[in-house]
């Protein structure tokens, strides 16, 4: 059976809002939540355009920072074999058109890829994320061929809210936007799921404790690089160099930070992983918790 024009234009709206670069996270979810009980083509649509921007944003990035890594590591092996290569223009010039290659390439692909897929959903076919795609229809038991497209045709109910959950959780990786979405469906479905409600309200929580480490620390920093040159200025009177100690204690100081806040998003990454695979997580301290509060005595540790 054809998606309907309604039907369509969600799937459309789910897919392009990828091209906000995380800010749009919370479309997916919301769309996804608010038409649970419609077709199952709408269902799984923006359920998978929210797991694109979620996981998908995730390996962009870690593709983009791999790119970084060897550009660099490529300009140091050069300056090693090939002397004086930082004042040979043709050869930085050589690296810097093949970093941007690589950069901007990914990233095309990355917002190409949805594009494509709302072109698809615009004439009322089954679009499917590269990888993704597959394996969620395979899990949630999506056969579009077979539905009869009536709501709650066939379609893993349970396994909906967990790949929703651990979505939230895989966000934590986008600054500020990506708790979003996890504060909207602890919220939409409190009264619902007991465990998107907790795996949601538990990964809100965590993402802004996050957020305001990563802020707080920054601020900090930049507070406490202006102060040392004051403070120079005043003590050892450095001259000319006070900015330049005051600069080498701040970008010091946002080093630790650039160290500090990614262990915090490894564990968000780990908790996604742990709730796809169906297990109950819950992160140290933070989530026994909000157990004792929010999760009803019989919940089980697992929902499979």
């Amino acid at each position: 059976m054809k998606p309907t024009s309604e039907e369509r234009i969600i799937a459309i709206i789910s897919h392009l809002s990828a091209l906000t670069m995380g800010a749009g996270l919370l479309v997916p979810a919301l769309l996804w939540s608010e038409n649970r009980e419609k077709s199952p083509y709408v269902r799984f649509q923006t359920l998978q355009a929210f797991g694109y921007q979620s996981l998908g944003y995730t390996i962009w990035l870690l593709a983009a920072l791999l790119v970084f890594v060897f550009f660099y590591f490529g300009l140091f092996l050069l300056a090693l074999i090939v002397p004086e290569a930082a004042q040979n223009e043709t050869i930085i010039i050589a690296f810097s058109i093949l970093f941007m290659a690589g950069f901007f390439g990914l990233l095309a692909v990355y917002l190409l890829i949805p594009v494509i897929g709302a072109i698809f959903c615009g004439m009322g076919k089954d679009f499917r994320y590269p990888l993704l795609g597959g394996r969620l229809a395979l899990s949630l038991g999506y056969q579009p061929e077979t539905e009869d497209d009536s709501p709650n045709a066939s379609l893993d109910s349970a396994f909906e809210e967990q790949f929703a959950a651990a979505m939230g959780h895989f966000a934590v990786i986008i600054p500020l936007w990506g708790l979003l979405a996890p504060a909207y469906l602890w919220l939409s479905h409190a009264k619902h799921s007991p465990f998107l409600k907790f795996q949601s309200a538990q990964t809100t929580l965590y993402q802004a404790f996050v957020n305001l480490l990563y802020f707080g620390l920054t601020f900090g920093s930049i507070v406490i690089g202006i102060g040392s040159m004051v403070l120079f200025a005043l003590t050892v009177d450095l001259g000319e160099w006070n900015p330049v100690a005051g600069l080498m204690v701040m970008t010091c100081l946002l080093g630790c930070t650039g160290l500090i806040i990614p262990l915090f998003h490894i564990l968000g990454q780990w908790a996604g992983l742990q709730t796809l695979r169906g297990r109950n997580f819950k992160y140290p301290l933070l989530g026994g918790w909000l157990a004792m509060r929010a999760l009803p005595p019989a919940n089980p540790e697992t929902i499979k």
